[in-house]
C-alpha cells in the first residue's frame, strides 16, 4: 500500500476506536483529504509563499520555540489545518505536553480525536459517532467543526467525497497499515517521569550559532522570562546583552554563551543533560 493509503486506514482505525461509524471515519476522511491530503507537516499554501518557508522548515522552527510563527494570524496547520488562535494555542500547548513535534502524524490523529470530542460544537462529534450517513458526517465535519470558507458548497462537496471514502473503507476493511517509524515513535521519558522534547538537549550555542534550532528556543525561553527578543533565529548582539542579563540575574557566569546551567536555569529539566 502507499504511504498515503497507510495513513488513512491509521486514521479510520483510530477513529472507529474511538467510537465513530465507518460513515463518521469516511467523513473524516474527507475532511482531513481536502485541509493537508493526509500530510500531518501541512502549512496552508498561501502562508508558505508569504512566508516565503517550507512545511519542514516551519515544522523545525516551531519545535525549536518560534510559537509565533505558528501563531501566525489565519494560518492554517496540520491534518485539519488549525488555524484559529485558541485552537492552535490547545494543539501547542497538547503536542508539548506529550512531548512530541508538532508534525508528528500518530500524535495529530490522537489530538483531533480528542479536540473533536471536546469541541464546543458537538454535532460533528454526534453525527460521526451516532449516523450511518456518510454524506451526514462529512457535511457536518465540515460545516461545524472545520468552518471553512464558502461553508455550505465546501460541506456538500466534502459530503460527496466522505460517499467515496465510505466506499473504499468498506472494499479495504480488515486490512493493516503501516505507519512509518518516525511517525509511531513513543514519547521518551526522563527518570523524573518527565517527556524528554525529541530537539533536546539542546546544543551549547554562542554568536556563532545563527539560524540553529537552539536559537529559536533560547528567544523563546527568555521571552517567557520577560526580556523583550525577537524570534527570528538570528544571533545579534542585543541577544547577547539580554542573555548576558539573564545569566547575571541568575548568578552565572556572564559569557553569553547558552549552556548546560543556562539552559536549566531557563527552565529545561536538568535530568535532560544526563543523557548525553
Amino acid at each position: 500500500m502507499t504511504d498515503q493509503e497507510n495513513r488513512v486506514l491509521y486514521i479510520a482505525e483510530q477513529c472507529r476506536k474511538a467510537g465513530m461509524t465507518l460513515a463518521g471515519a469516511a467523513g473524516v476522511l474527507a475532511n482531513v483529504a481536502a485541509e493537508s491530503a493526509f500530510i500531518p507537516i501541512n502549512v496552508q499554501d498561501t502562508f508558505n509563499r508569504t512566508l516565503g518557508i517550507s512545511d519542514e522548515e516551519f515544522v523545525r522552527r516551531v519545535d525549536a520555540g518560534d510559537t509565533a510563527l505558528l501563531m501566525t494570524p489565519d494560518l492554517g496547520f496540520g491534518l485539519v489545518q488549525w488555524t484559529a488562535q485558541d485552537r492552535k494555542e490547545k494543539f501547542l500547548s497538547h503536542m508539548r505536553k506529550i512531548g512530541v513535534s508538532i508534525g508528528d502524524f500518530r500524535a495529530q490523529v490522537d489530538y483531533m480525536i480528542l479536540d473533536m470530542r471536546t469541541f464546543y460544537d458537538k454535532r460533528p462529534w454526534e453525527a460521526c459517532t451516532g449516523s450511518n450517513d456518510p454524506e451526514e458526517c462529512g457535511y457536518k465535519m465540515c460545516k461545524h467543526y472545520e468552518i471553512c470558507s464558502n461553508l455550505e458548497n465546501e460541506s456538500k462537496y466534502r459530503g460527496n467525497k466522505a460517499k467515496e471514502w465510505y466506499t473504499w473503507l468498506q472494499e479495504h476493511t480488515g486490512e493493516e497499515s503501516s505507519i512509518p517509524d518516525e511517525d509511531t515513535e513513543p514519547p521518551e521519558i526522563d527518570n523524573d517521569g518527565m517527556v524528554i522534547q525529541k530537539t533536546w538537549p539542546p546544543r551549547t550555542i554562542d554568536f556563532h550559532c545563527s539560524a540553529w534550532p537552539e536559537v529559536w528556543l533560547l528567544q523563546g525561553l527568555l521571552k517567557s522570562h520577560g526580556y523583550n527578543v525577537t524570534s527570528d533565529g538570528m544571533w545579534t548582539n542585543e541577544l547577547t546583552l539580554k542573555l548576558q542579563r539573564f545569566q547575571k540575574s541568575e548568578g552565572l557566569d556572564a559569557d553569553g554563551v547558552c549552556g548546560k546551567n543556562t539552559w536549566i536555569k531557563l527552565g529545561l529539566n536538568p535530568a535532560i543533560f544526563e543523557r548525553r
